[in-house]
């Protein structure tokens, strides 16, 4: 795998702990469907933990998001004094396969001088599966944002999903027992920002077979930007969320994907700003790591972008590298270095890294190892704009997100 980099980026960083085990499994891209009325689907290509049981009632009411207490916070807190990044020089240890310890030096990394701050972008946000049961008080505490997914331009059946050859988005549902108006007024209450991802694998992914020799809902979406960026400008409003994500992991071998995905992505900004004026609502993209090397078409989408979006949410568990391992991690911390220095100039406050915590991704995330490598993100980019997993519904009791917040909010952060 070629993996782009603007020079080489050191970091001060720990040992990497010790990998967990991979499942015996390959990456299986996937469309989770939901329960046939909510159609809605996952995220992320990882993995295949079945299909919900349409025949299968759930009650919800026993973890339904009216249980929090608006505990969480929308992001780390604000302490007091300024900061300066300057250059400096960063010196990464990295357990190799062999158990012998490799150091690397290297001058093009960021540190704080001049006081300790703490940056407002500190996120932990968590995809929400609207399909399942709604999150517990104990998992919300954690959230500074939930992604909803999904809006879509098709109708689930078990055989496969239908696409709507208008590229019309269906209503949105919230999750299991909870209606997606009410769902965000439970999150609000709780100080959790609220987006739409607009998307996801059953859309179309690029595993399904050959860019122009297959035809996928993206498809009929190539020349509806206009009436689609219109469509879920109104789901913002008619839900009152905090924004659109665009989950696309389709094919962009030719200017009309590569020319839909930026337009969608600044039609969308204008329409947004027209629409709320005065209350900024939040836009990104959360597309597979592998897409995103120097010189890839989603690259240079990014970059001509960059200023219309809010932050980009790589998926570092869909595109063949995993952080927990130490070679692998390095071409992680060189990918995330060139979308820092590359398409935000320096920012690292918008680009958000992503985890998945389903069995059946390779890898899934574990702790305290996720926390541990997020870590050395940070001291090689103080402003480091925080993490996204997939997906709720394994984020049992918050135990993947809490050492997070905990790291923000006692360490980072104070009140």
């Amino acid at each position: 795998m070629n993996v782009g980099a603007a020079g080489a980026t050191g970091y001060e960083a720990d040992p990497l702990p010790d990998s967990p085990d991979p499942p015996d499994l390959m990456i299986s891209p996937m469309a989770r469907p939901a329960l046939p009325a909510s159609i809605a689907i996952v995220l992320a290509a990882c993995g295949d933990a079945g299909e919900p049981d349409a025949n299968t009632t759930t009650d919800a009411s026993s973890t339904s998001a009216t249980e929090t207490s608006a505990s969480a916070s929308s992001s780390a807190t604000t302490r007091a004094d300024t900061t300066t990044e300057t250059s400096a020089s960063f010196t990464t240890t990295i357990v190799d396969d062999d158990g012998t310890d490799t150091d690397a030096t290297s001058d093009d990394t960021t540190a704080t001088t001049g006081g300790e701050v703490c940056i407002d972008d500190h996120r932990v946000i968590a995809y929400l599966a609207n399909w399942a049961e709604c999150p517990s008080a104990a998992q919300l505490a954690q959230y500074s944002h939930v992604v909803i997914a999904f809006a879509v331009s098709y109708t689930w059946t078990p055989e496969g999903v239908i696409c709507d050859e208008s590229c019309t988005v269906s209503p949105v549902d919230g999750c299991v027992g909870t209606p997606l108006p009410e769902l965000v007024a439970q999150l609000h209450a709780a100080g959790i920002e609220v987006i739409i991802s607009f998307g996801g694998a059953s859309m179309g992914g690029l595993w399904e077979g050959t860019c122009g020799e297959m035809t996928r809902c993206w498809d009929h979406c190539l020349d509806q930007v206009d009436a689609l960026a219109a469509r879920l400008t109104e789901i913002v409003d008619e839900n009152d969320l905090d924004g659109v994500d665009i989950d696309y992991e389709y094919c962009l071998s030719d200017p009309s994907y590569t020319g839909f995905v930026e337009g969608l992505t600044t039609e969308l900004r204008t329409s947004l700003d027209a629409a709320f004026p005065g209350d900024h609502k939040l836009l990104t993209h959360a597309p597979m790591d592998s897409e995103l090397e120097v010189g890839d078409p989603y690259f240079d989408i990014v970059t001509n972008v960059a200023d219309d979006l809010d932050f980009l949410m790589p998926q570092y568990y869909n595109g063949g590298r995993s952080p927990f391992v130490a070679d692998e991690l390095a071409e992680i911390r060189d990918h995330h270095a060139a979308l820092v220095d590359g398409p935000f100039s320096g920012d690292a406050s918008k680009v958000v890294f992503g985890w998945c915590i389903e069995p059946g991704c390779q890898p899934v995330a574990t702790q305290p190892e996720a926390l541990e490598i997020a870590e050395t993100f940070e001291r090689a980019y103080p402003s480091f704009g925080g993490v996204f997993f997939w997906a709720h519904p394994d984020d049992t009791d918050g135990w993947f997100s809490a050492p997070f917040r905990d790291h923000y909010d006692t360490t980072i952060c104070t009140e």
